[in-house]
C-alpha cells in the first residue's frame, strides 16, 4: 500500500521547510504569492491530502454514512438503498448517497467528496468503467471502512457482499431446461464486471450438466434497455432463434421484454424468460415474470451491518470477508406453460 502524501514530501520536492509548506497550504499571510503557489501546485499534483482529515475521520464522530450506486435507473439499487438505509438509521447513523452515474471519474470524485465530509465509511458499487483502484487505496489510507456491495472489485482485497450469482444463474438455466427449453440465450451486462462473468460462467455449466451445445450466437450483452432490444431483436431474427432468453438485470430484462413484444412472440410458448428481477418489476410485465431474486434489499442490509461493525472495532487490520447471499427462484407464467 502506498504512503499517503506528507508535508515532509512537499518541503523536500520544494527545498522548503516543513513550516514553510504548512503555512502556504494554510493561506498564511506571512507567506508570498509565488511561494504559496509553488506549494499549492505541488499538492495538487501529488494529490496531497492534509493530515487534519486524516485525524478528522480516525478521531472525530460524524454520525454519516457515506453510499455510492452507479445508477438509480431501475428496481435493484432502490432496494439496495432501502436494506442500507435501514440499517444504518437503526445504528444512530445518517445516510449520504452519492451517484456515480456508473462512471469511473465521478466515482471517484465521490469518492474524495465523501472523505471530505469526514464521513465514518463508505459503501461502494463499483461503475463498470473502472479500470484501476487507485481512489480505493486511498481510502484505505485514512484507514476509512468500505465495504463493496453487488458490483465489486474482484482484484482488491476489502469486504464485499453480493447475491450469489453463479448458483443463482445455474439454478435460473437448469428451471428453463426442467421446462423443456434447449436453445437458451443470455443477455449479459456489462461483460467487463464480475457479476457478469459469474452469471456467464454459471449458465454455461448448467448447459453442460444438462449435455447442451454451449452456441455462442445465443450470448449478447447491452447496457441500456434500447441496445438490448435492438440486439434481443437481431437474436429473435436468427435462422435457429432461441426459445428462452436469461436477462441477468432489471435493465436488460426491460429490453428483452420489449423486443418480444414486438416480434408478436407468445410468452412462454414461443419463448420462456427468465432473469434476476426484482419485485415490484417483475410482476409489471404480461406474463409476470419468472425470477432469480437479486436480494437487494437483503444485500444493503447485510452490507450496511458488515460496515458498522468494521466502524465499531476501529481496527485495520483485518481479514476481508466475502458474503454471497443465496437468491430464491420465484416460478411465475413466463416459464410454465399456461
Amino acid at each position: 500500500m502506498v504512503n499517503p502524501v506528507t508535508i515532509k514530501d512537499i518541503a523536500d520536492l520544494l527545498g522548503l521547510s516543513k513550516s514553510t509548506v504548512s503555512r502556504a497550504l494554510k493561506n498564511h499571510p506571512d507567506i508570498n504569492q509565488d511561494t504559496k503557489k509553488l506549494v499549492v501546485e505541488m499538492a495538487e499534483k501529488l494529490r496531497y491530502r492534509p493530515n487534519t482529515v486524516a485525524m478528522s475521520l480516525r478521531n472525530k464522530k460524524s454520525g454519516i454514512i457515506g453510499m455510492i450506486v452507479p445508477h438509480i435507473s431501475s428496481f435493484f439499487f432502490p432496494s439496495v438503498i432501502k436494506g442500507v438505509e435501514y440499517e444504518v438509521n437503526k445504528g444512530g447513523y445518517k445516510l449520504m448517497i452519492l451517484h456515480s452515474n456508473d462512471d469511473c471519474q465521478r466515482e471517484e470524485e465521490a469518492c474524495q467528496l465523501l472523505m471530505s465530509s469526514n464521513v465514518e465509511g463508505i459503501l461502494i458499487s463499483m461503475a463498470s468503467t473502472v479500470r484501476h483502484y487507485t481512489h480505493y487505496e486511498r481510502i484505505h489510507q485514512y484507514n476509512l471502512p468500505i465495504v463493496f456491495y453487488d458490483r465489486v472489485p474482484e482484484a482488491f482485497e476489502a469486504d464485499k457482499v453480493l447475491v450469489d450469482d453463479y448458483h443463482g444463474a445455474f439454478r435460473a438455466v437448469k428451471h428453463l431446461i426442467n421446462c423443456g427449453k434447449h436453445k437458451i440465450a443470455i443477455c449479459l451486462g456489462n461483460s467487463n464486471l464480475l457479476i457478469s462473468q459469474n452469471r456467464l460462467k454459471g449458465y454455461a455449466d448448467a448447459l453442460v450438466e444438462a449435455g447442451m451445445v454451449f452456441n455462442s450466437d445465443y450470448i449478447y450483452s447491452g447496457e441500456t434497455p434500447e441496445e438490448v432490444e435492438l440486439l434481443t431483436q437481431q437474436i429473435l431474427s436468427l435462422s435457429d432463434p432461441p426459445d428462452a432468453i436469461f436477462a441477468i438485470s432489471d435493465l436488460t430484462m426491460s429490453g428483452i421484454m420489449r423486443a418480444i413484444y414486438r416480434a408478436n412472440l407468445v410468452i412462454p410458448g414461443d419463448i420462456a424468460v427468465i432473469g434476476f428481477v426484482e419485485e415490484p418489476f417483475a410482476s409489471m410485465y404480461h406474463p409476470p415474470v419468472t425470477s432469480i431474486m437479486p436480494m437487494g434489499y437483503e444485500i444493503g442490509v447485510t452490507a450496511a451491518q458488515l460496515l458498522l461493525k468494521r466502524i465499531a472495532l476501529e481496527d485495520s487490520q483485518f481479514v476481508a470477508q466475502t458474503i454471497n447471499i443465496a437468491s430464491d427462484l420465484i416460478v411465475r407464467e413466463s416459464t410454465s406453460v399456461q
